[in-house]
């Protein structure tokens, strides 16, 4: 009989860990472009429970990457050792641009409530932000032209905001430039789209009509009151229900197989 764990058994980080990995159940056999850090982390959580022949594919050509350890980041030779083959930088973004990757996963600073992301600086002004980031690296050409895109980062009122300061990743609405109007992604040619966002309290999707984010599920402990005061922008709750619980399985897997060195679950 399975074994649920508690909310005060895990950390936040470890729940985003394990309900992204609940997510890609159904890509078994499917191929996935995965960003480093968190997206990796819950992707090998996914792999070792619920989807053994998911292929992964990391930007800088690790194709059906099978990493023993969690790599600290893209250019971490951990991730070529189990990789069937190693393509070159950038030959791991080709896959892309012939719609062969059928999910992305992406983490971020900010993401807003169509599902932009931002990676690349905070601040009003590029020239001189007040904090530059790592940047695009792959992740505009992931949420760009994969079949669907998976967010996933900490639930902060400064990361989930109205609008991004900086847009890195499109999501369903960007602004198309010079004009400054607000477009759907389709009307600039993009296929595909993001489908959830995957945060420290919940999971959150997108209105089929108005493309704007609101809250499927929240997560065992944590009250929809929290998600709001967290939360940039009048998001929609209406709809939420409580998540499923953790099983103490997903935890142990977590902890002893896919993350044993402590690198990323309780950021």
């Amino acid at each position: 009989m399975a074994q649920f764990a508690r909310p005060g058994d895990y950390t936040p980080a470890e729940a985003m860990v394990i309900y992204s990995a609940r997510e890609l159940k159904n890509f078994d056999g499917r191929m996935g472009l995965i960003g480093i850090g968190l997206p990796l982390l819950a992707t090998q959580v996914a792999k070792k429970l619920y989807c053994p022949n998911m292929i992964m594919i990391v930007e800088t050509g690790q194709a059906d990457a099978n990493p023993i350890e969690i790599p600290i980041s893209i250019m971490d030779s951990r991730l070529t050792y189990g990789s069937s083959w190693q393509m070159g930088d950038p030959e791991g973004l080709f896959p892309l641009v012939r719609g062969e990757i059928d999910f992305g996963f992406i983490g971020g600073a900010q993401i807003d409530k169509y599902g932009n992301v931002n990676s690349t600086f905070i601040g009003s002004d590029y020239n001189k932000p007040a904090k530059r980031l790592a940047g695009t690296a792959g992740a505009v050409d992931i949420g760009g032209f994969a079949k669907t895109t998976i967010t996933t980062m900490h639930h902060q009122k400064r990361r989930v905001v109205e609008k991004v300061d900086y847009l890195t990743t499109p999501g369903w609405m960007v602004k198309k430039w010079p004009e400054g109007t607000w477009v759907r992604r389709e009307e600039l040619g993009l296929p595909g789209g993001p489908s959830c966002f995957i945060s420290t309290l919940g999971i959150m999707r997108y209105d089929d009509e108005t493309k704007i984010m609101y809250v499927d599920q929240y997560f065992p402990g944590v009250r929809v009151q929290q998600i709001k005061e967290n939360t940039g922008f009048d998001i929609d709750v209406s709809r939420a229900t409580e998540a499923e619980p953790i099983l103490v399985e997903e935890l142990r897997v977590l902890r002893e197989e896919a993350d044993p060195l402590n690198i990323y679950r309780t950021r």
